[in-house]
């Protein structure tokens, strides 16, 4: 069954930013251990095309189905913290870390010993077991963010369009429903004021993760100046509240008026 289009703009959106975070990783990664550069593009690649087919599948809740791209990125935070919790029955933990199982002595019958790409791997390099294990440990730590940042900017996007369109017809019917309330004591500023409080609520709940941020999880970066030295290092994702910070006080500033 073929994904619908906004489901498959957030999983184009999902794989974008973890592959500018796992480029940034990586690079930070190669200035410490050069020898590692020549696997990347494969293990990328591969990590990558894993992570959107778990991402394009579905996960039950009673008896519904949704696109895990959907809860990544909307605001059932029931839902959406199952996929994180390693002990519930909706986990992606597993789907995206190969958890290292001990194995009995005796392989049992028909047992393959390659079953994941840690495994495969290991069968080509026994030390780029870790390097693979690396990998999808960041995909773990950035997954969260990756889709708060696809959701702030749709969110930002819904706003614009907002400011933009009459609030009747169609457009009417559709915030009566989500804000439970008469036509007559809906007007423009209160959608606006909704759809900015939903935008504010995405920016916290990054603002709050940056706090908890252990210093082996942050993404350092260096970028090139004009003499093409690399310039100090800097917490990328720290950088990255910077810019939405921004956003969300512009938008403060225009919806005051």
């Amino acid at each position: 069954m073929a994904i619908n289009p906004k489901t498959q703009r957030r999983v184009q959106g999902i794989l974008k930013k973890i592959q500018d975070y796992m480029d940034i990783r990586f690079a930070h990664a190669c200035r410490v251990n050069p020898n590692i550069r020549h696997i990347y593009e494969d293990v990328r690649w591969q990590q990558l095309t894993t992570l959107r087919l778990l991402i394009e599948s579905t996960k039950a809740w009673g008896p519904d189905r949704y696109y895990v791209a959907d809860v990544l990125c909307e605001e059932n935070e029931l839902r959406k913290k199952s996929l994180f919790n390693p002990t519930d029955q909706n986990s992606i933990l597993n789907e995206i870390i190969d958890i290292k199982e001990e194995l009995d002595k005796e392989r049992r019958s028909g047992q393959l010993p390659i079953r994941d790409m840690r495994t495969f791997f290991t069968a080509l390099d026994p030390s780029l077991e870790r390097i693979v294990e690396l990998i999808q440990t960041w995909i773990w730590w950035d997954l969260a963010d990756a889709c708060d940042l696809v959701a702030f900017e749709h969110q930002a996007q819904v706003i614009k369009k907002v400011q933009g369109l009459k609030i009747e017809g169609a457009v009417m019917e559709h915030y009566q429903k989500i804000l439970r309330k008469a036509a007559s004591e809906i007007d423009k500023k209160l959608v606006l004021d909704y759809e900015f409080n939903r935008l504010n609520t995405i920016f916290e709940r990054i603002r709050e993760r940056r706090t908890l941020d252990a210093g082996h999880e942050m993404i350092i970066k260096r970028d090139m100046k004009k003499d093409k030295t690399l310039g100090e290092p800097y917490n990328y994702k720290q950088f990255q509240i910077e810019k939405v910070e921004a956003i969300i006080k512009q938008f403060r500033s225009v919806l005051n008026k």
